[in-house]
């Protein structure tokens, strides 16, 4: 539960690493997992379920900020998917923006969990933000793939931990009773997951 969502992501490295290349992988894939992490931990302090999804939460932060650095690193600069005439936020050239955005934003979770942090619906709140946006982890992907009409550049290793990890955690969720927002998570990324593997088969045709 700690380790197996990462395990696809350092793949993804070395791929980037052997190609030169990070074109296919979706830079948005790893600011939902940053953010939607950054929210999770303070759902927890706020709730105190289950360690391990702390633990996972802290272990992903980490995990894609190294994917990010490597992202950048090796993203070609004449690629449509990174035009800035297309989109600024969270297309910079840099790390030290996205690590300036991602310190603002704990920075205001931090003041408004020291100001709410009693009050009951503002932890519900943080909990259906946090996994509201960590559901929509692999919507970019397709949706990448679907305009590519390709799953090139994208890690097959990522896809595997994607669905057999969401198939699982999942199961988890519903076995150890943690919160409503967890269940509701783990099914919508498993049906999303299920459309990224129909392209897999369609687009490798």
């Amino acid at each position: 539960m700690v380790i197996g969502p990462v395990i696809g992501y350092f793949d993804q490295i070395v791929k980037f690493r052997k190609t030169k290349s990070s074109a296919g992988f979706s830079l948005d894939t790893s600011g939902i997992l940053l953010v939607s992490s950054i929210v999770r931990i303070f759902f927890w302090l706020g709730k105190r379920f289950d360690n391990v999804l702390f633990h996972q939460s802290v272990i992903m932060i980490i995990t894609q900020i190294i994917v990010l650095y490597e992202c950048i690193k090796y993203r070609m600069p004449y690629s449509s998917l990174y035009n800035p005439k297309k989109r600024q936020f969270w297309n910079w050239d840099h790390l030290k923006p996205y690590l300036t955005f991602l310190g603002m934003l704990t920075s205001g979770l931090l003041l408004s969990y020291l100001i709410f942090g009693n009050q009951y619906w503002f932890i519900e709140l943080l909990g259906f933000a946090a996994l509201g946006i960590e559901s929509t982890v692999p919507m970019p992907q397709a949706i990448q793939n679907f305009q590519n009409k390709s799953v090139s550049g994208f890690s097959p290793m990522i896809l595997l931990t994607w669905f057999l990890g969401d198939a699982f955690k999942t199961f988890y969720y519903l076995y150890t009773g943690v919160p409503l927002q967890f269940v509701l998570c783990g099914i919508i990324q498993l049906l999303v997951d299920s459309i990224i593997v129909i392209q897999f088969v369609s687009f490798e045709k």
